[in-house]
């Protein structure tokens, strides 16, 4: 190959190389139907749109019939008559992908709406996917239609929207006819006039069971229960006014929906208010008890049940309304790394909060000294644990920051320490200072709430200006009330001792000795002229 053949070969491979690749053909899309019949959930909801509006001939489209005009118009208000007063509601389990639910034992391209009951057995309404000149759309089956006729004939002939003038059925949200709104809204006064009711049967009825278990200052909370009972008893009348009035199978859904997830809030509401009156009723015997530091393990069992609680009844009612949990959660893994990492101080607060409830190293209600401020434990929260101050302010720290710093806690001392120094006048004989010390021990030894193994007075320092005595003891109490109380006692008793032994207290005093010598005085003065000189 010589160099001409080269240098032309390297050119058209460098037109190659410059050239775009020429675009691959996408799959063509199959056009959506213009009727939404191309999923099963689809079908099923136009057709009950069309039906519900009165339009026949529309409702007729969704129907794989070979009838045509008034026969198949009619066919379509049978079928949407069985499916009101019969079908189960059950339009979210519907699939709505094109080629229908995969998980059933149905042949490919047939889904199951759900299921009626007739005096010939079970009459399944079934969808199947078609081919029409508009494209695969799926419509209701060939063979559900024929059994339509002989189901319709089982229901009863008379409806009462015959009796009633034409305004009152028409339909409004959800397929609603007026009527039927009219009569909710009746069925929801009488639901709240029959909780009130109901309340007060039903309370003096569970005073009467577990009353007698309750002290009267736990009596009342009871009331706690009142509006989750109502609640309930709310939801129970709707429902069965709902059933009574066999709404449309679109309303019947939507209360289905909603029934479960107002149904799950107020039984979540009424565990709660259980929790809490059991959580303050078990904080009180505890305390009656003189177990005040498990009170706050209780508190956070508590706050621990109800964020178990809230959060079930969010996964329930999340399910419910189809949202994918089980995806959810697995975010929630994946992304409770980058949470983690961005919440150190709340998780260092939530780990710290736990340690000092079970190392008890505070309890609600202990007299602390937290750096140079003094207060009461007035609440060991999960983040943060709170005391008031004696100038009745409250001072809140971080649980992780309390949990690693020193902590004086002054409420779990079993006896106090009293330790005073008594400084007596220089010119005190030692008669003095014997009836002194004699007279104070007897003092201490006389007190029925100091501990007499442990009190001693002794003559500890001759000063300048004073002779120290010691005085020391431990009062025999925890409550710092109750032992200023007795350190006043002892404080004016001894005081008497050093009245009645002669003597006083000493004061800071400094003594000037001043020379009258005259011949000093002489001499000085000369001494100073000659050095003026």
């Amino acid at each position: 190959m010589n160099r001409a053949h080269i240098l032309a070969f390297a050119s058209l491979a460098v037109a190659a190389w410059g050239q775009e690749p020429a675009p691959s053909k996408a799959p063509a899309e199959v056009p959506a139907d213009s009727l939404g019949r191309s999923t099963p959930r689809g079908t099923v909801l136009g057709f009950l749109g069309a039906a519900h509006r009165g339009e026949y001939s529309a409702a007729a489209r969704y129907l794989n019939t070979p009838l045509e005009g008034s026969a198949a118009d009619g066919l379509a208000s049978q079928l949407i008559t069985i499916l009101d007063r019969r079908l189960p509601a059950r339009l979210d389990q519907l699939s709505s992908q094109p080629d229908g639910s995969l998980t059933d034992n149905l042949p490919l391209g047939t889904d199951l709406v759900g299921s009626i009951q007739t005096s010939g057995g079970p009459l399944n309404i079934l969808v199947e996917r078609i081919r029409r000149p508009e494209g695969l759309i799926w419509l209701f089956s060939s063979a559900t239609l024929e059994q339509v006729p002989e189901a319709y004939s089982e229901l009863s002939p008379h409806s009462i929207d015959e009796y009633l003038p034409i305004w009152l059925s028409k339909r409004g949200w959800f397929s609603i006819p007026l009527w039927q709104w009219i009569a909710l809204a009746a069925g929801l006064v009488l639901a709240i006039g029959v909780s009130s009711m109901l309340r007060r049967i039903v309370l003096p009825v569970l005073r009467r069971l577990v009353g007698s278990r309750l002290s009267s200052q736990d009596n009342h909370m009871l009331d706690l229960l009142a509006a989750p009972i109502r609640a309930l008893a709310v939801l129970a009348i709707l429902h069965v006014t709902v059933v009574l009035l066999n709404l449309p199978l679109i309303a019947r859904d939507a209360w289905r929906d909603a029934n479960f997830g107002l149904l799950i809030m107020a039984c979540a509401w009424l565990f709660l208010r259980v929790v809490k009156i059991f959580a303050k009723v078990a904080g009180r015997r505890l305390q009656d008890m003189g177990r005040g530091d498990s009170t706050s393990f209780v508190r956070l069992t508590q706050r621990t049940i109800n964020f178990v609680v809230a959060f079930l009844a969010i996964i329930f009612i999340a399910r419910s309304a189809g949202v994918n949990v089980a995806g959810a959660i697995a975010g929630l893994g994946v992304g409770g790394i980058a949470v983690a990492l961005a919440a150190q101080k709340t998780l260092e607060n939530l780990f710290g909060g736990v340690s000092i409830i079970f190392d008890k190293s505070i309890r609600v209600g202990d007299l602390c000294r937290i750096g140079d401020q003094e207060g009461k434990v007035q609440d060991i929260g999960i983040r943060s644990t709170r005391f008031q101050t004696q100038a009745r302010t409250i001072l809140t720290v971080p649980n992780g920051q309390l949990s690693s710093m020193n902590l004086e806690n002054m409420g779990m001392r079993d006896k106090i320490r009293f330790r005073h120094i008594i400084g007596l006048r220089t010119e005190t004989t030692s008669q003095q200072l014997t009836f002194v010390l004699d007279g104070l021990r007897a003092l201490l030894g006389g007190h029925h709430y100091v501990e007499a193994d442990t009190s001693r007075v002794n003559f500890v320092k001759l000063g300048p200006s004073s002779m120290d005595l010691e005085v020391f003891a431990y009062v025999l109490t925890n409550v710092n009330e109750r032992f200023l109380v007795i350190q006043e006692e002892l404080l004016v008793g001894a005081l008497a001792v050093v009245e009645r032994s002669g003597t006083a207290t000493a004061l800071p005093s400094q003594v000037v000795y001043m020379n009258r010598d005259p011949a000093s005085n002489r001499s000085s003065s000369s001494t100073t002229a000659g050095h003026s000189g």
